[in-house]
């Protein structure tokens, strides 16, 4: 019985605004489930000196690369509901389920969202010796040459399933080269060992401005912003090939509402910051700043989304 009271006690004091108004009263961890370089990390590296500074606690970025985010998920979600550890989920977070039967996590059930932060609209970039200039050529090109290779940060990811549904509806042989973050292999494109990357602005954007890499398409409904000349997928009579990157943030599912809901304000206050906001678009975020409802519905919306894509685009599912 005194334990019963205790535990309730202890449940009412978590869900009480007074402890979310003093939260955090320790080091909080953002966990990475890529590695160092792409869009995630950049993302929650940005997001993590902000909260920082807001919080007055130390922010930790925690990355945890392999089984596509699924080993960092699956440590997210045997930590503590309490708040102090977050996951920068991104598109992965919903796809892999689709992909392997025996994950350790649910991850609609076994995490709530706080917030959905940017969109990234993937950008096809090709090596600037590669003798193409849209997606046409590109077919074309990879059509002539079977084994045309490409890397992603690993097999169900964005990049990588875009790439496959392509391979399997202009019957094309790709190779698929995966590594722990789009930033490695972006290193290798540049370096010549592969063809064409499909990422998202926030890791191409600086290597199209450096020249080491040519964008030939945005592929995405509108051209962004930091790409006025290049041409989206539908522009170039390739509408089927849309794809966006994105970042959401999500706690494990039995964190009380109101840490919730804290979290989700200060990130909101983050997004509107000038400074902040300014340093991510140059990097090819677009913000949306969705409070925790609307970002839930977001995630069904693209479990709901990525289910069919995993089928069209040929991966099987594994055990």
């Amino acid at each position: 019985m005194c334990i019963r009271v205790a535990l309730l006690g202890l449940f009412l004091i978590l869900q009480s605004p007074a402890y979310a108004q003093n939260f955090p009263i320790k080091t909080v961890t953002i966990v990475v489930p890529f590695g160092a370089g792409g869009s995630s990390d950049l993302m929650a590296r940005a997001l993590g000196q902000k909260l920082s500074e807001v919080w007055k606690q130390p922010v930790v970025i925690d990355n945890r690369p392999g089984g596509t985010t699924t080993i960092g998920t699956a440590h997210a979600a045997r930590q503590p509901a309490d708040g102090y550890t977050i996951l920068l989920a991104p598109p992965p977070f919903v796809i892999m389920p689709h992909v392997y039967s025996n994950l350790s996590y649910v991850a609609l059930r076994d995490f709530r969202a706080v917030s959905l932060i940017a969109y990234y609209p993937l950008v096809t970039v090709v090596h600037p010796s590669l003798p193409v200039n849209n997606l046409k050529e590109l077919i074309e090109y990879a059509r002539s040459k079977p084994g045309t290779a490409y890397p992603s940060p690993g097999p169900g990811t964005s990049p990588h399933l875009i790439s496959e549904y392509m391979a399997r509806e202009e019957k094309l042989e790709f190779v698929h080269v995966p590594y722990r973050s789009g930033g490695q292999g972006i290193n290798d494109l540049i370096g010549g060992r592969l063809a064409f990357y499909s990422g998202p602005t926030t890791e191409v954007l600086p290597h199209i401005r450096a020249g080491t890499v040519r964008p030939i398409a945005v592929l995405s409904e509108a051209r962004t912003k930091q790409l006025p000349n290049v041409s989206t997928s539908g522009e170039q009579g390739y509408g089927k090939y849309v794809a966006t990157s994105w970042s959401t943030v999500v706690v494990p599912a039995k964190t009380p509402q109101s840490i919730i809901d804290r979290i989700s304000t200060d990130i909101a206050t983050i997004i509107k910051d000038p400074g902040f906001r300014s340093k991510m678009e140059q990097q090819g975020a677009e913000f949306v700043g969705a409070a925790p409802a609307a970002a839930q519905a977001f995630l069904i919306k693209e479990d709901n989304l990525w289910g069919p894509l995993v089928t069209a685009s040929g991966i099987k599912p594994e055990n």
